[in-house]
C-alpha cells in the first residue's frame, strides 16, 4: 500500500514539473530598452474604486527618450520631462506642460497626475502597464 501511495505522489510531482512553462508573450517583461523609442497610448486605468476608460487614446501619449527625457501628450496640451529607469523600475520627475483650457470631459488632470506616481512598469501581450503606489492602481497603455 506504501509502494502505491508513494507511486503516486511521485506521479503528482512529476506532472507538475512537466506542466508547460508560460509562454513568453504573456510573461511580464521588465527591460527599460522594450519601452523606449515608442508612442504609448494610453488607454485607461485601473484602481480599486473605478476603471477609467480612455475614449480617445491618442490624445494622451507618453514618449520616452534613451536621454532620459520624456515627451507627452496631456490631450490639448504637450510637455513632458525628465524619468529615471532600471528593470521594472520607473519614475518621473516633475512634469512640465502647456496650459491651453481642455474641454470640460478631458482627462490631462487625472493622466497628468497619475504619471508623476508612478513608481513600476512591465510589459504584457505587446501592451505596457505602469503601476501606481501602493497598489493604487494600473495605468494601461498601447503602442501607437
Amino acid at each position: 500500500m506504501q509502494r502505491i501511495i508513494l507511486a503516486f505522489i511521485t506521479g503528482v510531482i512529476l506532472t507538475g514539473c512537466a506542466a508547460k512553462p508560460s509562454s513568453p508573450e504573456n510573461s511580464h517583461r521588465t527591460d527599460p530598452q522594450a519601452i523606449l523609442g515608442i508612442t504609448w497610448q494610453w488607454e485607461g486605468t485601473t484602481n480599486p474604486v473605478e476603471k477609467i476608460v480612455v475614449a480617445a487614446p491618442e490624445r494622451y501619449t507618453v514618449w520616452l527618450g534613451a536621454d532620459g527625457r520624456a515627451q507627452m501628450r496631456f490631450d490639448c496640451n504637450r510637455g513632458g520631462g525628465e524619468y529615471e529607469i532600471s528593470p521594472g523600475r520607473l519614475s518621473f520627475r516633475p512634469l512640465m506642460s502647456t496650459r491651453m483650457a481642455c474641454p470640460p470631459d478631458s482627462l490631462d488632470n487625472v493622466f497628468m497626475r497619475d504619471l508623476q506616481r508612478i513608481v513600476l512598469f512591465f510589459l504584457r501581450d505587446n501592451r505596457l502597464y505602469l503601476e501606481l503606489p501602493y497598489d493604487s492602481g494600473t495605468m494601461e497603455f498601447r503602442p501607437q
